[in-house]
Formats: C-alpha cells, sequence, structure tokens
C-alpha cells in the first residue's frame, strides 16, 4: 500500500503529465508513473557531488547512490597541495582557500560537525587583519578600502578614511556620486536586465565601477562586470531601484521598515537556528571569525566527506566514468558511461539523477539521446590560472586580506592581465600563539616566511585559443609581484595551476536561459533529472554545499528540476533587524 506522501506525489505526476505542453513538444512522451527515489547517480565528484551524496546517504540509508566522476580524484576546484622544503611543509591551494561563517555557512558548519572536524578548523577572527585590511591597487599603488581598523582610536579611524576619499585618485568624487544617487531617474520599467557595470554607471557614474567596483567582481567572479548580471548577482539591490526608485532611498526605507528577504531564506535561516551539537568552543569561536579553514586546507573536507561516504554500504564510488548520454525511459533513467583511460562504454540504470556538472556539460548529455533537447548556452565559464608562492622572507606584502586589480589600471601596471593577489600567509598562525587566529596551524616550516597566490586571466582570456604554460605563468606572477610589491626574491616554491572553465558566469540574461533549461529538462524527465551546483545558488563552496543539501532534501518532491529558487517567484518578506 502507498503511504500517503507517495500517493499525493504520484497524483501530482499524473497531473503534471496530463498538462498541455506547447505544441512543438507534441511529440514528446511524458511517462506519468516514474519510480521512487531509491537509485540515485549523483554526476560529478566535486564538493557539490560529494555533499549531495552525503545528505541523500543521510536522508535514507536503504537509498542507493552512485557518484560517477570523469576523473581519477574527487574535489574538483577544492585541491590542496603539500610542498615540502627544507625545514617542514607548506600548504597550497589550488582552488578556494577559506570558508565564510556568514548565510550559508552555518549549513557547512554542520557538516564540519558531522565529519568531525571541529578539532582541525582554523578560525581567522574578525579583528585580524586580514578581516580589516582590504586593498585595491589604483593606479600604480596598494591602497587601503576605507574601513575602521580595531588597532586605532576614532580619530585617527576617522582620519584615515577622509584622507583616503578625499586624496586616493580611487575614491575621488565617489561620495559625491553617492549622496546624489537619489536625484537619478530609475531604469525604464521595459529593461528587464542589464549589467552590474551599467547599472551602477547609471546611479553613481563610471568612475566608482570601474576604480573600485571591478575590482571586487575580479575577485569573486574572475568576469566582465559589463556582461554580468544585475538582477542575477545583486537581486536586492536590483528590487530597491525597482521598488523605490534609489537604492539609497530603498536603503533608508529597508533600516525602518526592514530588509526584503525571501521567504525561504527566512526558512532557512530559522532552520539554521535550531539547536545544533556543537562545541561551545566551535560555537563561540564561529560566531567570531571572519573565515575558516583546515589544518589540512580545503582538500580535508573533501576527505573527510569521501572518507564518511565509503563507511556507508549504499554508496557506490564510479571514479573514471565520464557520462556521454542521459535516456530518459519507461521505468528509469539510463545513463551511458565512458571509461576515461580504457575508453569503453557501459550503461546504467538509475530511478534518478542529479548532475552536478555544468549546464553547457548536463545539456550536452542530455541532448546526445534527445535530439532536440535545447543545447542552449546557460552561462560561459572563464579560465583562471593561480600561482601560488612561497618567499622565506616574512612580510613581504602588507597585513591584510589581499589586493584586487580593477579594470581601469593602466595597461602598463598590468600587462600581464592579473585579477589579484591574496596574501595566504594572512589565514594561519604564525606561532601558536597569534592570537589573530584559533586552531592547528597548516604549514610546519620553523621559520614563517611569505605565502601569496596570484590569479591570473578570468574574462580577460575570452576568446583565446591557447594559455601560458606554466614556465609563462610562473614568470608572469613574479612579474605583476615584483612591479607592484617590489619583491625581487626568488620564491623557495610555487605551483602553477591553470583551471579551465572554473566559474560559471551569470551573464545578462542569465534567468531567462535558465527558465528555458527548467522546462526543457522538466518536461522530458518529469522530474527523474535534477541538477545543483555552482551555478544554481552561487559560485562559493558554502553556496554548493546549500545547493547540495537542497537538492537531496527536495528528492521526493515530483517533478522538481533544481532549479526553482532561480525560475520561481520568490516570495518577498520584510525582516527586521534587532539591534545587538
Amino acid at each position: 500500500m502507498l503511504n500517503r506522501r507517495h500517493g499525493l506525489n504520484r497524483i501530482a505526476r499524473v497531473a503534471s503529465c496530463r498538462s498541455i505542453a506547447p505544441s512543438r513538444f507534441a511529440a514528446t512522451r511524458c511517462y506519468s508513473l516514474p519510480a521512487e527515489p531509491n537509485d540515485v547517480a549523483v554526476l560529478g565528484g566535486g564538493i557539490t557531488g560529494l555533499a549531495t551524496a552525503h545528505y541523500l546517504a543521510q536522508s535514507n540509508p536503504n537509498r542507493k547512490v552512485t557518484i560517477y566522476e570523469s576523473s581519477p580524484r574527487l574535489g574538483g576546484w577544492l585541491h590542496t597541495e603539500k610542498v615540502e622544503i627544507d625545514d617542514g611543509h607548506i600548504l597550497f591551494e589550488k582552488g578556494p582557500r577559506t570558508l565564510r561563517p556568514a548565510g550559508n555557512g552555518a549549513l557547512t558548519a554542520r557538516l564540519v560537525h558531522q565529519l568531525g572536524l571541529e578539532d582541525d578548523t582554523i578560525f581567522t577572527m574578525k579583528t585580524a587583519p586580514a578581516a580589516t585590511n582590504r586593498y585595491i591597487y589604483y593606479p600604480d599603488h596598494i591602497v587601503r578600502v576605507p574601513a575602521p581598523d580595531p588597532q586605532k582610536g576614532f580619530v585617527a579611524n576617522v582620519s584615515a578614511i577622509i584622507y583616503a576619499l578625499t586624496s586616493e585618485p580611487a575614491f575621488k568624487g565617489i561620495v559625491s556620486r553617492v549622496l546624489l544617487e537619489p536625484s537619478v531617474h530609475a531604469r525604464d520599467p521595459s529593461v528587464t536586465d542589464e549589467s552590474v557595470g551599467d547599472f551602477f554607471v547609471r546611479r553613481i557614474g563610471r568612475r566608482l565601477v570601474d576604480q573600485v567596483m571591478s575590482a571586487v567582481v575580479h575577485g569573486i567572479y574572475a568576469g566582465d562586470i559589463y556582461q554580468l548580471s544585475m538582477k542575477s548577482l545583486f537581486p536586492s539591490i536590483w528590487r530597491l531601484e525597482e521598488e523605490h526608485g534609489s537604492i539609497l532611498a530603498g536603503l533608508v526605507h529597508n533600516m525602518s521598515e526592514g530588509a526584503q528577504v525571501p521567504a525561504k531564506e527566512v526558512e532557512f535561516i530559522n532552520a539554521m537556528k535550531q539547536p545544533y551539537p556543537f562545541s561551545s568552543d566551535f560555537r563561540k569561536n564561529f560566531r567570531k571569525s571572519n573565515v575558516f579553514t583546515f589544518r589540512h586546507g580545503l582538500q580535508q573536507l573533501v576527505d573527510k566527506l569521501e572518507e564518511s561516504l565509503k563507511q556507508q554500504s549504499n554508496v557506490i564510488f564510479a571514479l573514471n566514468q565520464e557520462i556521454t548520454d542521459i535516456k530518459n525511459t519507461e521505468h528509469n533513467v539510463e545513463l551511458e558511461a565512458k571509461h576515461s583511460t580504457k575508453q569503453s562504454l557501459s550503461k546504467h540504470k538509475h530511478t534518478h539523477v542529479i548532475s552536478t556538472l555544468s549546464p553547457d556539460t548536463t545539456s550536452q548529455v542530455a541532448s546526445s539521446m534527445n535530439r532536440d533537447f535545447l543545447n542552449l548556452p546557460v552561462c560561459p565559464t572563464p579560465t583562471v590560472m593561480t600561482v601560488n608562492l612561497y618567499y622565506r622572507t616574512p612580510d613581504l606584502n602588507p597585513p591584510g586580506f589581499g589586493y584586487l586589480i580593477p579594470l581601469g589600471i593602466p595597461i602598463d601596471q598590468n600587462p600581464e592581465r592579473a585579477l589579484g593577489i591574496t596574501f595566504d600567509t594572512a589565514y594561519s598562525a604564525s606561532t601558536p600563539e597569534d592570537r589573530d587566529f584559533v586552531g592547528p596551524m597548516q604549514d610546519t616550516v620553523s621559520n614563517r616566511g611569505t605565502k601569496v597566490t596570484v590569479m591570473l586571466g578570468g574574462h580577460y582570456w575570452d576568446g583565446w585559443s591557447s594559455h601560458p604554460t606554466k614556465e609563462e605563468g610562473l614568470s608572469m606572477a613574479e612579474s605583476v609581484i615584483g612591479r607592484h610589491l617590489g619583491v625581487t626574491e626568488k620564491p623557495a616554491a610555487h605551483s602553477v595551476n591553470l583551471n579551465y572553465n572554473c566559474i560559471p558566469q551569470y551573464t545578462v540574461g542569465f534567468e531567462d536561459r535558465v527558465k528555458r533549461f527548467h522546462d526543457e529538462l522538466s518536461l522530458r524527465y518529469s522530474g527523474r533529472l535534477r541538477v545543483a551546483g555552482n551555478w544554481v545558488r552561487g559560485v562559493g563552496v558554502n553556496d554548493c554545499i546549500r545547493s547540495a543539501w537542497e537538492v537531496a532534501r527536495e528528492l521526493d518532491a515530483s517533478n522538481l528540476t533544481g532549479l526553482e529558487w532561480i525560475v520561481k517567484p520568490k516570495n518577498w518578506v520584510s525582516v527586521k533587524v534587532k539591534s545587538s
């Protein structure tokens, strides 16, 4: 006998399949009674795929979960390298290097607890230089972004901020443009999307966009601020202009009446506030931290997920398996996989498939056996080269997070087309007594030096048929460091990594393209093929874990695709921030 939930799901599926489809889909067969999700394939063994498998196996120990990964290693862009030198070892992060406690970080904290990683977590406190000192490079020197410095008194802070806003070329004229922002006419109602750059050029002028804001975009997306979608990346600010005619007016309204937040986010926030068995020290340090990582780098999160999943009898790993076809049949979903070294083909049947691959890759394999499936590029993915450098001499960079390089910088100051430089030494303690950090130390060298990462390429390399070699990348990174920081010393260790197609770009019209993708996916697979990943809820690691959590917890619901957060209208509610 069917229980009530399963009975309702089947009724919903039947009703969905009887709905009227557009005429161009008239020949599409809709299977009315797909099986319950008891044998799930997860495509991709990156952080999203591993987290998805974790949540699926955790919610139902009787559910079979198979992880398909095209390469021999797991973890995707999370990849930590341990480099041995003569007096110990240092860690280089080839991809993301830290996690933030804010927002979706609360969910990641629970995952950290579930994996037994609490004692290996390293917290960078909110008072540390890495949290308070952030820089941009303009036009030929490093400039601290105006912000209070906890090491200085009130008068000194006010004086420093006024000096920066009135004297630094990067910030000149910004205050007046911001104050005049309410007098600027709102966009025409017919405009359904525009680039982040164009939006802010209208509101506050090109200077702030080219000299400051483009640097921030480089640091997060490695993308072109004049291509990325305002509506997709900054939906709350997009709404402020729509509803109040001005960003500033909207912010003032929010201060008195409460900020507008999607109701689903409020539900998530409330869920994360529920009691959880963190240790008291972990809970306290988590709240006081700006970012966190682990003793063995972010790779340790991947390794612990893999270790945990391999201990569960209902989870299977299929490495070196590239998915080439996803076919929907009357009773299941049939995958065709090609072994990456043997080149042999195999077929596998599952009740459901969750793809954590890029949307374009998912579209390609779905199109192979569904020839008329919409093969639409959803979002481009630029290539970024990261160059990790370790110098014996300490403090070669100013104390802080690092610096980003805006579009407006003269070409002679950035011929290598660098996006920014992170000061990696700022994220782990130099000695066990270092009060800026809580937790174990990452590097074991006897005398602490300077560790940085140079990020090159991104949208600057769009359209390139080839990319720099590792030797060329190292030379370019040393050139940037030498010109910007005056470093002439040769690094004692380095690592050069070319990350192909690594960061999805939410370009103008992104939501419309996702809507078309969602409609096709829903029609052709009736909820059996769903998606998750860094293009669904955000490009950060925490966002990927949230995407995995959502797609796993909603698997029993009928006829979903995983894209509902993007394509379905959001119910915005007012939330007042409580004064502390």
